[in-house]
C-alpha cells in the first residue's frame, strides 16, 4: 500500500484555486452561484473512499504508534544471522535474530495495556526478523505454542506445534533448500494451511528463499498450481505428501519436492535439521510474494516484500492486538499491507506468544 493512501484524509484535495487567488481584481463582482447537480459515485470509487476512511479511523486509533511502511533506505543492507545448527533445544546460542535497530513499528515490541488475552512481546522481539525469532523463541522457550491472541481463534497457521518443532521442520526444508537453489530464488508452496504450510513457509526464510504460498482449499484441490507455476515462473516447487497427486508442473523446466512433518525428499526430518547451517538474511532480501489466482483468466504476483518488511507488518498487527482490535480488523490490516490471511496467521503467533 502506497504512502499516500495513509496521507489521504478527509478535507485532502482542493487547493482553494478560484477563492480571492491571484488573477482577482479588488473591486470584481462575484457573480450568481449556479447549482451544478452532483454525479453518480461509480461503486469503485465509493469503495475506495470508504477503505480510506477506514485506514484514516484506524490510523486516528493508533494515535501515532502505528505508521505505514516506507522503503528501507538506500545503503548496505543490514545482515541478520541465524544462529545455532543443532537439533537440541537451546543449542546454538542467542545472538541471532536482530540487527540493532528497531522496527519501522516504532513502539512494537514495547508490552501494551490492551487485548491480546494477555498477549506480551518482549522488547527485544520488535528489531528481530521472523526467521531469527523462531529460532530465538525455540531456544528460549523449546516446549512453548504458539498460538493466535484471540478467544476462539477459526484458525491457527501453526496448529498447535510447538517452538521446537516449528524450527525443526524449517531446519530441515531449509538444509534440502540449500542444496539445491541458491538464496533468492523463488520457491511455490502447494499446501492447504496447517503445520505442513507453516514449515514450508518458515524454511523458506530460513534458507533466504523468495516464497510464494498457493494455498489449498484441500489436499487434493490442486486445480490451480498448473497456471500458477506458468504465471510465477518458480525454480521449485513444494508440496506435501498426504494425499498427494502428481501436480500438473512441467518437471523438465520446474523442480517438484515433497515435503512434510516427517520427511523431506525422502530424508527424515530430523537428519536434515542436524544438517542446517545459518545463513545470513538481509532486511531487504525478497522473502514473500503474494500470488492472486483469477481462474481461468490467469493470475497475478505481486511485488515481494523483504525480510524487514515483515517483521514491520507483524510488529504492526501486534500493536493492533495491544490496542484490542479484534481478530477481523486485524486481518484487514494485514490484507492492506499485502500479506494473506495464511501467512499472518502462522507469523503472528511467533511474535506475540512469548
Amino acid at each position: 500500500m502506497s504512502e499516500s493512501f495513509w496521507a489521504t484524509g478527509p478535507g485532502d484535495g482542493a487547493s482553494g484555486a478560484g477563492r480571492g487567488g491571484a488573477g482577482s481584481g479588488a473591486g470584481t463582482v462575484p457573480g450568481p452561484t449556479v447549482p451544478v447537480p452532483a454525479a453518480p459515485v461509480p461503486a469503485v470509487v465509493a469503495d475506495t473512499v470508504a477503505l480510506a476512511q477506514r485506514a484514516i479511523r484506524w490510523s486516528r486509533l493508533a494515535a501515532g504508534s502505528v505508521r505505514p511502511l516506507r522503503p528501507a533506505p538506500l545503503g548496505v543492507p543490514a545482515v541478520v544471522p541465524m544462529t545455532g545448527g543443532s537439533d537440541r533445544p537451546g543449542g546454538g546460542g542467542d545472538s541471532g535474530g536482530t540487527d540493532g535497530r528497531p522496527g519501522r513499528s516504532g513502539r512494537a515490541g514495547r508490552p501494551g495495556n490492551g487485548g491480546g488475552n494477555g498477549s506480551r512481546t518482549s522488547g527485544g522481539d520488535s528489531g528481530r526478523l521472523p526467521g531469527p525469532l523462531l529460532r530465538h523463541r525455540a531456544e528460549r522457550n523449546p516446549h512453548g505454542v504458539p498460538e493466535l491472541p484471540f478467544a476462539g481463534a477459526a484458525v491457527t497457521g501453526t496448529a498447535g506445534c510447538s517452538y521446537a518443532e516449528l524450527d525443526r521442520r524449517a531446519r530441515a526444508i531449509a538444509a534440502r533448500l540449500g542444496t539445491l537453489l541458491q538464496p533468492g530464488s523463488r520457491v511455490m508452496l502447494v499446501y492447504p494451511q496447517g503445520p505442513d504450510l507453516a514449515g514450508a513457509f518458515l524454511g523458506c526464510l530460513y534458507a533466504g528463499m523468495a516464497a510464494v504460498p498457493l494455498v489449498l482449499a484441500s489436499a487434493g484441490a490442486t486445480e490451480s498450481v498448473g497456471r500458477a507455476v506458468r504465471r510465477c515462473a518458480p525454480e521449485l516447487v513444494l508440496t506435501g505428501t498426504d494425499g498427494w497427486s502428481a501436480l500438473a508442473v512441467d518437471r523438465s523446466r520446474t523442480q517438484v519436492m515433497e515435503a512434510d512433518g516427517v520427511r523431506v525428499a525422502g530424508e527424515p526430518v530430523w537428519r536434515l535439521a542436524q544438517q542446517w547451517r545459518p545463513v545470513g538474511v538481509l532486511r531487504g532480501a525478497a522473502a514473500y510474494h503474494r500470488y492472486h489466482d483469477d481462474g481461468a483468466a490467469g493470475g497475478r504476483l505481486e511485488p515481494a516484500m523483504g525480510h524487514g518488511d515483515l517483521s514491520d507488518v507483524m510488529g504492526e498487527l501486534a500493536q493492533a492486538v495491544r490496542l484490542g482490535t479484534d481478530e477481523e480488523n486485524v486481518g484487514w490490516i494485514a490484507a492492506v499491507h499485502g500479506v494473506e490471511d495464511a501467512i499472518w496467521r502462522i507469523l503472528l503467533p511467533i511474535r506475540v506468544t512469548s
